[in-house]
């Protein structure tokens, strides 16, 4: 028997999911939520680069899609849009008996805090529903796949993740310098930045969900800002970079546990890898810079470099960065599994990761 899906939201990550429920013949796609009035009315084929002829079209009336009464919805709207109010979106789902899997960084509910948390947990029970929070990072690579590599670990002294961005191809100068802060003197960029305040509630969720798994709770998190320069003009898209502004940010979320530093997420931007003083260099011809770094300090410890890229040409219809169809197609992947758990809260099993809970090892 087909699952009934429908998909909430087409955006980047959206749309990569769409074009899977389209195409999969385990699912049955019966209805699409777009927040743009122009989407409404159009064939959910044509908003994800498809035949225009699935015979379902979209809306934009919540209304209609919950009166569908599907078996999942997969969740793609962002937390930043301005006319959603995606937890009240979500329990309403869940209490009408429709499972929900999201994109939208619900991943460690009781970061969110004790409210939100028992809100989700009411709502799975009312209507017999399942929730699970799929995504990158929060999502699966801190959480997911770093934490079962520390399975292979005796101890474990420091986890860090990076993730590193390179920025230069952003042409707009408003974007690249006004909102995010390159080109200017580095006391320009702090923890106050704006850029902060919209990664802070992903990243704690990151590093609690993996406490989690590790079996302990984190004392507190610390947020530290790092700038870099150079000391020559640089040359991008949007302009040149005067020696001296900044080049390269570095925002850092570091989990305190048993007194000591324990698990870190470094977000990276960057307008060039020649930056030594964080140990990147520059490319060979043809070499891919990688997406995430994680760095396991422990006996024994270990280093993974994760590249997310199209092998040559990207697919024919896709409408997504090789990032965003990653994330989307977490989302559909897991929803046999989330359909298979008993109703509530699901979280992805991590087989076999270090426990630090009671142990005295540091």
């Amino acid at each position: 028997m087909t699952t009934r899906v429908v998909q909430w939201a087409t955006g980047a990550v959206g749309r990569a999911a769409l074009a899977e429920l389209i195409e999969n013949p385990g699912f049955q796609l019966s209805g699409v939520l777009v927040y743009d009035p122009a989407k409404a009315g159009r064939d959910a084929g044509e908003l994800c680069g498809l035949s225009p002829d699935t015979g379902v079209t979209a809306t934009a009336d919540k209304e209609e899609i919950f009166a569908l009464g599907a078996d999942v919805v997969i969740h793609a709207a962002s937390k930043a849009h301005a006319v959603d109010t995606n937890a009240d979106d979500i329990c309403r789902l869940l209490a009408s008996g429709t499972d929900v899997i999201t994109t939208t960084s619900y991943n460690h509910l009781p970061t969110y805090g004790a409210e939100t948390a028992q809100a989700f947990e009411q709502a799975c029970r009312t209507g017999g529903s399942r929730f699970h929070a799929a995504g990158e990072n929060p999502g699966f690579m801190f959480e997911r796949l770093v934490a079962t590599v520390t399975g292979l670990s005796k101890t474990i002294d420091r986890i860090d993740l990076y993730e590193a961005t390179d920025v230069s191809a952003v042409d707009s100068r408003p974007m690249l310098v006004d909102l995010m802060g390159m080109g200017r003197p580095p006391e320009d960029v702090s923890v106050d930045s704006p850029i902060i305040q919209k990664l802070d509630m992903a990243y704690r969720q990151a590093l609690n969900a993996t406490a989690d798994v590790l079996g302990i709770t984190l004392s507190h998190i610390e947020i530290s800002v790092d700038a870099t320069t150079l000391p020559y003009d640089l040359e991008v898209l949007a302009g040149t970079i005067e020696a001296g502004t900044v080049v390269g940010q570095r925002f850092s979320w570091v989990g305190h546990w048993s007194g000591r530093e324990l698990l870190a997420i470094h977000e990276e931007w960057v307008l060039t890898r020649d930056l030594p003083q964080w140990g990147l260099v520059p490319l060979a011809p043809g070499q891919k810079a990688p997406l995430i770094r994680a760095v396991i300090k422990g006996m024994p410890s270990f280093e993974l470099a994760l590249d997310v890229g199209w092998d040559g040409q990207a697919p024919t219809g896709a409408h997504a960065q090789p990032g965003h169809l990653m994330i989307a197609m977490g989302a559909v992947r897991a929803i046999p599994y989330v359909r298979a758990q008993p109703p509530g809260i699901v979280t992805a099993p991590v087989f076999g990761a270090i426990r630090l809970a009671g142990a005295d090892r540091q």
